[in-house]
């Protein structure tokens, strides 16, 4: 029995110095980088970065224009709604009829917005509602031309037939293409000079480009309108150019100075 006793407590002491051996390591493992005893620290802040430059270049290339825009309006007023509309609708219709004997096949006449409200004569107090002393019925169309020297011819027949109102003559190319990426080109070679020059001011020269941003677009020229526009007939028109304009951002890695 003594034997037997003995033989046991020595399993008993063996199992508890295997238990010490297998939580002695694990606790002596070292922790990863950034990490401590009491959880992931945040990493400190960095400097920043001086090592970077941005510049932006910008560039606009004129196009001929080849097209032209006219809006024009009918606008009638009468004592009542549909007095209004009816006196609209058939001077719209003269309107019409004469501009479509001037245009070409490629050209565009179409409506580009009806309204009819009616006119108010104001208060007499301010406890009383504005009364109502007729309406007006407006009708506004819009012609494209493929021709810029019909321009004048259909604005003068939109006239004598009754237009009233112009609010649009502008010109503008048919395909500014071609224009749009030369001036990207010369947008991005006027960053790259300024980029260049600072560079060198800072005795450092230009790396790779880290990001680049490009936008542009173009927008039709309008042509300045008289008064006499509106009344005289023969209008001289001029045809205007059209453009298309990009802006390029560039930012640059700068190398050496210590960088």
């Amino acid at each position: 029995m003594g034997g037997s006793n003995a033989w046991n407590w020595w399993l008993v002491a063996s199992a508890v110095v295997a238990v010490a051996a297998a939580c002695g390591p694990a606790a002596a493992k070292p922790l990863p980088e950034g990490e401590f005893m009491n959880g992931p620290q945040a990493p400190l802040p960095s400097e920043p970065d001086t090592s970077r430059l941005t510049v932006s270049g910008s560039a606009q290339v004129l196009v001929p224009a080849d097209r032209v825009r006219l809006r024009f309006a009918v606008e009638t007023q009468a004592p009542t709604a549909e007095e209004a509309a009816a006196q609209n609708a058939r001077t719209m219709n003269a309107v019409l009829e004469r501009v479509r004997s001037e245009v070409g096949p490629e050209d565009r006449v179409e409506t580009s917005g009806y309204g009819l409200s009616p006119r108010y004569r104001p208060a007499p107090e301010r406890d009383q509602a504005p009364e109502i002393v007729g309406y007006q019925a407006r009708n506004a169309v819009v012609v494209v031309l493929a021709d810029v020297d019909a321009a004048g011819p259909v604005l003068d027949a939109a006239l004598e037939a009754g237009a009233n109102r112009v609010t649009e003559l502008s010109f503008f190319a048919s395909d500014t293409e071609e224009a749009r990426l030369e001036a990207l080109r010369e947008a991005t070679a006027g960053a790259r000079r300024e980029a260049e020059v600072i560079a060198e001011s800072l005795g450092m020269t230009l790396g790779p480009p880290v990001t680049v941003q490009a936008s542009g677009g173009n927008r039709p020229r309008p042509a300045p309108m008289r008064a006499e526009a509106m009344v005289a007939m023969d209008t001289p028109i001029e045809a205007g150019s059209d453009y298309a304009s990009a802006t390029v951002t560039i930012t640059y890695r700068l190398v050496g100075g210590g960088s």
